[in-house]
C-alpha cells in the first residue's frame, strides 16, 4: 500500500478534476444538452416515482417505467393535438404575412407622418422588401433537414437518459455520498438538501407558471381577436422562464402581430395595439403579485443586475439552455456563498441559511415576500 495523500494533495486533485469536468462540459455543450434536459425532467418527476414506489410497493424499475410511459404519452399525445394546430397556424402566418406586413407598414407610416418621423417609413419599406418568406425557406431547406435529424438524435438520447435517471437516481445519490469525505458529510449533505428544495420549488413552479400564463394569454388573445393565438400563447408561456427579457419579448411580438391585423370593433390600429400591450402588462403584474407568491414564493433572492448578468453569461456559454438555467444556477451559487462565508467567519452556516430563507413580514403595498424553502435536513 502506497503512502497516503496529504490533505493539500487531495484538494489539488479534486480541484483539477472539477476544472477538467467544467472544461469538458463547456467544450461539449451540444453533446451534453440532451443529458441536461433529461436531468431537469427527471428532477421534476423523481417525486412521482418515489410516490409510486412507496404507496404501491412497486420495484424501482416498475415505478420508473410507469412514469416514463406517462411522460411519453404526454409528449406524443400533446404533440398529436398541438402540433397540427401549430402547423396550421404557421401556414396561415405564411399566407398572411404579406398582408400583415403591409398593414403594419401603412399604420406605422401614417403614425410617422403625423408625428414627423419620415425616416421610419423608409425603414419599414426596406424591412418589408427584405423579408421574402419563400426565399428564406428555400435557403434554409438543407439546414432544416440537417437540424431535424440532429433534433431526433438528441430526442432519443434525452429519452434514454431520462429513463435511466428516473430508475437509478437512488444509486447515483449513494455513489455521490460515498465520494464525500466522511468528515464533511454532516455539513455538505444538509446544504445539498437546502439546494434541492430550492431548485425543486423553482423548477416545478416555473412549469406551473408556463401553463398558467399560456392559458391566460390564449384566453385574452382570443377575446381580443388577435390571430395565431395558439402560437402566441405557447410562446408567451415558454418565454416566461426567461426573467425580464422573456415577458417583454412575448408582449412585443404579440403587439407586432396585432399591429398587422385589422383592428376589430371599430378601434384604430394604435388603440388596438395599446389594448394588447395593456393586457400583457396586466397579466405580468398579476403574475408578479399573485401567481408567483402563491406558487413558488420569492425563493430566488437575486438583484436584477445579477439576474441580467447571469442571463447574458449563460447565453454566451450555452445558448438557450444556458439562459434557462442561469437563474437557478445563480440562486444555488448564492446559497453556496452564504454557506462558505459563514464557515470563513466561524459561524453556523445553517443558521445563516435559515435566517436568509425565513419568511419576512409581507408589505401591504407589494408582492408577497419569500416563502421558506425548507429547513435544514439532518442526515
Amino acid at each position: 500500500m502506497g503512502a497516503r495523500w496529504s490533505a493539500a494533495t487531495k484538494r489539488v486533485v479534486v480541484a483539477l478534476f472539477a476544472v477538467a469536468s467544467l472544461y469538458i462540459v463547456y467544450r461539449a455543450g451540444d453533446i451534453v444538452r440532451p443529458f441536461v434536459w433529461a436531468a431537469i425532467v427527471a428532477f421534476v418527476l423523481l417525486p412521482v416515482v418515489a410516490l409510486l414506489e412507496r404507496r404501491l410497493s412497486l420495484p424501482r424499475t416498475a415505478a420508473a417505467a410507469i412514469v416514463f410511459i406517462a411522460l411519453l404519452a404526454a409528449i406524443f399525445g400533446g404533440g398529436r393535438i398541438l402540433i397540427p394546430l401549430a402547423i396550421d397556424q404557421v401556414r396561415d402566418l405564411q399566407r398572411s404575412l404579406p398582408s400583415l406586413v403591409t398593414n403594419a407598414q401603412n399604420t406605422l407610416a401614417e403614425t410617422a407622418d403625423q408625428i414627423g418621423l419620415e425616416q421610419l417609413d423608409e425603414l419599414i419599406v426596406s424591412f418589408a422588401g427584405a423579408n421574402d418568406l419563400s426565399q428564406m425557406i428555400a435557403r434554409g431547406a438543407v439546414p432544416l433537414v440537417v437540424g431535424l435529424g440532429r433534433f431526433l438524435l438528441e430526442m432519443l438520447l434525452f429519452f434514454i437518459a431520462t429513463f435511466f435517471l428516473l430508475r437509478d437516481a437512488p444509486r447515483l445519490l449513494q455513489w455521490f455520498r460515498r465520494l464525500l469525505p466522511p468528515s464533511q458529510r454532516n455539513e455538505l449533505l444538509p446544504l445539498l438538501a437546502e439546494v434541492n428544495v430550492l431548485l425543486g420549488r423553482y423548477v416545478r413552479g416555473q412549469l406551473l407558471l408556463i401553463g398558467v400564463m399560456a392559458t391566460a394569454t390564449f384566453i385574452g388573445l382570443t377575446v381580443l381577436q388577435v390571430p395565431f393565438t395558439i402560437l402566441l400563447a405557447i410562446m408567451t408561456g415558454v418565454l416566461e422562464v426567461i426573467p425580464i427579457v422573456g415577458p417583454i419579448t412575448a408582449g412585443a411580438i404579440a403587439c407586432l402581430v396585432a399591429l398587422g391585423h385589422p383592428a376589430p370593433w371599430g378601434l384604430t390600429q394604435i388603440w388596438y395595439v395599446a389594448i394588447v400591450a395593456i393586457m400583457y402588462t396586466i397579466l405580468r403584474h398579476a403574475e408578479d403579485y399573485f401567481v408567483i407568491p402563491l406558487v413558488i414564493g420569492r425563493i430566488v433572492k437575486l438583484h436584477p443586475a445579477v439576474v441580467i448578468f447571469a442571463l447574458l453569461t449563460g447565453g454566451a456559454l450555452f445558448g438557450l439552455l444556458g439562459v434557462l438555467l442561469a437563474v437557478p444556477v445563480a440562486a444555488t451559487a448564492r446559497l453556496v456563498l452564504i454557506f462558505v462565508s459563514a464557515k470563513l467567519r466561524d459561524e453556523d452556516p445553517f443558521r445563516q441559511l435559515e435566517e436568509d430563507l425565513a419568511v419576512p413580514h409581507t408589505p401591504a403595498h407589494g408582492p408577497a415576500a419569500a416563502h421558506p424553502v425548507g429547513r435544514r435536513a439532518h442526515p
